[in-house]
């Protein structure tokens, strides 16, 4: 099974190799704009110096398939999560997710702000999928999904009751 785990100190290089190793397009929708390298080097040190919830997957001889943060702000959380391209459609994401949901009930919030994620379909299907609900713009509703009855449940769904929305950063206030 892929656990996440916190990253250490000696986690440096994978986690910054796994955020270079973004495309431009991926550093867009996990950063909000294309970071430079040097940007991206001092934003791992600054994770890795922390108190937010970081959680990366690591697999053998690959490295990490992925990251999360989840950053408390004064309005909320705000969430990152990126996958490698070679380790998409493996269930990397949505461990992170899960670890993200239980993260955030635990400090108490209801609502993850996420960087462009009206441009981001794969996460808001991932979210969707397990329970939660997505609001992408001022002009969109919030769209709640019900957990499936007990016959045919996914259990990955009934971790997020209460549910969690997944925002649009553009949409704090």
């Amino acid at each position: 099974m892929r656990t996440p785990i916190s990253p250490t100190t000696r986690h440096f290089r994978d986690l910054a190799g796994h955020f270079l190793a973004l495309s431009p397009d991926d550093r867009f929708l996990r950063f909000g704009s294309v970071m430079s390298d040097a940007w991206i080097v001092a934003y791992v040190e600054s994770l890795l110096l922390s108190a937010d919830a970081v959680f990366v997957v690591i697999e053998p001889g690959r490295g990490i398939a992925g990251a999360l943060h989840l950053q408390t702000m004064d309005y909320g959380a705000a969430l990152g999560l990126s996958v490698s391209a070679w380790a998409r459609s493996l269930g990397i994401g949505t461990r992170l997710m899960q670890c993200a949901g239980l993260a955030a009930r635990a400090r108490g919030f209801k609502t993850l702000f996420v960087r462009n994620l009206s441009l981001n379909t794969a996460l808001q299907q991932l979210a969707r999928r397990l329970g939660m609900s997505v609001a992408c713009s001022p002009t969109a509703l919030t769209t709640s999904l019900a957990v499936p009855a007990a016959g045919g449940h996914d259990a990955r769904q009934v971790e997020f009751a209460p549910k969690l929305t997944l925002a649009d950063d553009s949409l704090r206030s």
